[in-house]
């Protein structure tokens, strides 16, 4: 989060993403408690604090899944296909799914 005051004086906080958050609300309301999987998302204004590069603005707006309890590949296909139906439902004018090239350490 990035807290500070404005010059008005007021105390503002933004946030730079949504996934901390989502995390950190997971492991202190419990949830890991309840019934799994758990399906969380989350859709907002999110800042960056540093000076943006090129073509990127410091307010941007995110939407992120989390699927917790589940570590399956399943899992992954099936937020690969949620953001494929939501592509296709929004109809942007460009993207692409693709897979990607897993790298080795070793």
């Amino acid at each position: 989060m990035y807290s500070f005051k404005d010059a008005a004086g007021r105390n503002l906080v933004l946030r730079p993403e949504g996934t901390a958050g989502v995390a950190r609300m997971f492991v202190e309301k419990n949830l890991f408690k309840a019934i799994l999987p758990k399906k969380l998302y989350y859709i907002g204004p999110m800042f960056r604090y540093e000076k943006p590069q090129s073509g990127r603005l410091r307010q941007f707006y995110q939407l992120g899944v989390e699927y917790f309890g589940n570590t399956s590949v399943s899992a992954d296909a099936e937020i690969i296909a949620l953001a494929y139906d939501l592509l296709q439902a929004i109809k942007p004018t460009e993207y692409s799914v693709r897979p990607i090239e897993i790298l080795s350490s070793y």
